[in-house]
């Protein structure tokens, strides 16, 4: 299983569009490059509907590097289309040739000119990217809404001037694209000593439910071995599907390529990968 982003923006586009850059020895992009071709059909998953617009009459300020550009022209497309926000995008790439949708990035920006900034960073030119370089793009976009997706160093750097600058952490939206492993998530192995709960309290579509829980399970086997409808999609930790908070009780995760440090220190788990540590554990699907 891979997660690609959408590229295409569901205002302004008739059909679904993804991007696929292919990686060295990567097996679903190469395949997806050489095999694939017009009128195959291939099952999918729905959008996880995680990395999309909020509410708010401010702007936006988007950083893309590279790929990352995949699910960033997407927000653009669509914040022309139903907002009247201002929008400055900084699009990092190794050279010229390597810009992704360049055309349809002009295009947009010379039809929009009073409110879509584009702002190209080219390597081989500016050298890599620096918080000088990130700094120079808030003026005018302090209160914005801060959207990163790209490479990890990138994200890294983007993110740690913008909370340096004083962006709230409320603000900042990340999309991270990683590979998921071949076979099944890997288990947290507790010491035999450590407690776990012989039931857990799961709220789900506003009911309550008594959940039996025994150890090594998820919480979500848990949940549906009790006959829960829990929401779940790919089971390894990248798409937050199955996303619920902690109210009670401590939860560690095996894999977790969704949720910030400060989120998880808020109490939001994934459920797939969520194993309860303490012989309490309530946690919420309806937060």
């Amino acid at each position: 299983m891979r997660c690609y982003s959408l590229a295409s923006s569901p205002e302004v586009d008739a059909r679904l569009k993804v991007t696929v850059k292919r990686v060295e020895g990567g097996r679903a992009s190469n395949w997806l490059n050489d095999q694939l071709k017009q009128g195959d059909r291939i099952d999918v998953l729905p959008p996880s509907g995680r990395f999309v617009l909020h509410e708010s009459a401010g702007p936006l300020l988007l950083f893309a590097g590279g790929s990352g550009i995949t699910p960033v022209i997407s927000l653009v497309k669509s914040a022309l289309a139903v907002t009247r926000r201002r929008i400055r995008l900084f699009y990092a790439n190794r050279d010229a040739d390597s810009i992704i949708f360049r055309r349809e990035l002009a295009a947009l920006a010379a039809s929009h000119p009073e409110r879509f900034e584009l702002v190209h960073h080219l390597d081989a030119e500016a050298g890599f990217v620096d918080a000088r370089r990130i700094g120079e793009q808030l003026p005018g976009f302090e209160q914005a809404h801060c959207y990163l997706c790209g490479p990890g160093p990138f994200m890294d750097e983007v993110e740690q001037t913008l909370r340096a600058r004083g962006v709230a952490r409320e603000h900042i939206f990340i999309e991270r694209f990683v590979s998921l492993p071949d076979i099944g998530a890997p288990v947290v192995d507790l010491p035999s000593e450590a407690a776990v709960p012989k039931e857990i309290l799961v709220h789900l579509e506003g009911r309550t439910h008594r959940v039996p829980y025994r150890r090594g399970q998820s919480l979500l086997q848990a949940a549906r071995a009790a006959g829960l409808d829990a929401p779940f999609a790919c089971e390894e930790g990248y798409c937050g599907s199955c996303a619920a908070r902690c109210r009670q009780g401590t939860v560690v995760m095996a894999v977790n390529d969704v949720f910030e440090e400060e989120e998880v220190e808020e109490g939001w788990i994934l459920t797939c990968q969520g194993h309860p540590t303490g012989p309490v554990c309530e946690i919420s699907y309806d937060e």
